[in-house]
């Protein structure tokens, strides 16, 4: 099995070259595709957080304290007031139809109860369909409801002749007051959340689609003989060299992505990017040995590409960055034990954020390598399938 490998590993590896160079689909479905990612994510995300998102205000009271009011609301960053409504009825209209993320609502005799220090009619309505653009609004109304309250009073307060201070207006509105640090993302940051797992979510697709894209299409297109003739009759060697250029490629954009995140937007990393790139590395490996797994399980070319896209949607809800494993059933849980994106996350929770010695990751590490034993559960099946694919009933 191993006599002349690396010699039949290197003749499949130029032939795979050749294959890639000459089919522009190889190049697009790999680089291509994940640089986009990269340029498309980091452009949206280059704020950090959504700023200006569009609310209504419905305004019955009409008063300078109300008008007064919607300015301060509007003076936030991450909201913008658009429009002002007639009613409850249009606004909520305008928000079905996406034109707005929430609308606020002043009754009539908001100024006058504000002024007589009662409590006044203020109501808001958030569109929580957009789980991000809902949030961040609600958020920020409650927020500034609060301080447009405390700003009116002092402006009024001020025009009676009353000297009022900023704190003692303060400790009304807000009598306790909470100090939070965000310690892993201080700027709130919504690329440091969502793109380093989404974007490996992404790459772990492409790497599985492509693996078992290049191996399927050779029994496929009844190429298998000329792969094993160049590979010299050996099976390992023909897996390797078809493989090797796209653990190249993939390697490559993995760690590349990791320098323009962690370097170049500077986003936190506490531990060792080096460390964190040889886990890019066998993040990468682990998913070709699934690939090639799959492949082995159902030598065709549609069936096994069906089969991967459901498991690398899968992979990406197992991750738990998004939502934790430990809030899913437990009959659920045990199934994160068969995604690599969840050990990944293990790492990066580790050495990006935590910037923890290697000593707490380095099961996680062994667990990514041991995905690589994977394609010898199903070897024999694929080596039937590539040595007589004529004669293989499931090869469509």
């Amino acid at each position: 099995m191993f006599k002349n490998l690396p010699q039949n590993s290197l003749a499949v590896i130029r032939r795979e070259w050749k294959r890639i160079l000459g089919r522009p689909i190889y190049l697009v479905s790999s680089v291509l595709v994940m640089v986009f990612c990269y340029i498309f994510f980091l452009s949206i995300f280059n704020d950090g957080m959504p700023r200006s998102l569009p609310i209504g205000v419905v305004d019955h009271d009409q008063s300078y304290v109300s008008r007064t009011f919607v300015r301060t609301m509007d003076a936030v960053p991450n909201v913008h007031v658009v429009k002002q409504y007639v009613d409850y009825a249009e606004a909520r209209d305008a928000m079905q139809r996406g034109d707005i993320y929430a609308f606020y609502t002043l009754d009539k005799g908001f100024a006058r109860k504000l002024m007589s220090s009662q409590q006044p009619d203020f109501s808001f309505y958030v569109n929580e369909a957009y789980i991000v653009a809902g949030s961040l609004a609600y958020r920020e109304l409650i927020y500034m409801s609060n301080l447009g309250i405390a700003f009116v009073q002092k402006k009024m307060l001020e025009l009676r002749g009353e000297e009022v201070i900023d704190k003692e207006i303060l400790a009304i509105v807000q009598p306790i007051s909470s100090d939070s640090h965000m310690i892993a993302n201080p700027y709130v940051n919504y690329g440091v959340y969502l793109l380093n797992m989404m974007l490996p979510g992404i790459m772990q697709m492409l790497i599985l689609l492509m693996t078992v894209f290049t191996i399927g299409f050779e029994i496929k297109m009844n190429t298998t003989n000329d792969l094993m003739r160049t590979a010299n009759k050996s099976m390992l060697a023909a897996l390797i060299g078809k493989l090797l250029p796209y653990t190249i490629l993939f390697t490559v954009l993995g760690i590349g992505g990791n320098l323009v995140l962690y370097k170049l937007m500077h986003f936190p990393m506490n531990g060792s990017l080096l460390r964190y790139s040889f886990a890019t590395f066998l993040f990468v490996l682990a998913y070709q040995a699934i690939g090639v797994m799959f492949i082995g399980l159902l030598p065709s070319l549609r069936e096994a590409l069906s089969l991967v896209a459901v498991y690398a949607i899968l992979g990406i809800s197992f991750t738990g960055f998004t939502f934790p494993i430990e809030a899913m059933p437990r009959g659920v849980q045990v199934f994160q034990h068969i995604f690599p994106t969840r050990y990944y996350f293990k790492i990066y929770v580790a050495e990006a954020l935590n910037g923890a010695p290697i000593s707490y990751s380095l099961i996680y590490f062994a667990v990514l390598a041991a995905f690589m034993l994977l394609p010898f559960l199903t070897y024999q099946r694929l080596r039937d399938a590539v040595m007589k694919p004529n004669n293989t009933s499931t090869v469509k």
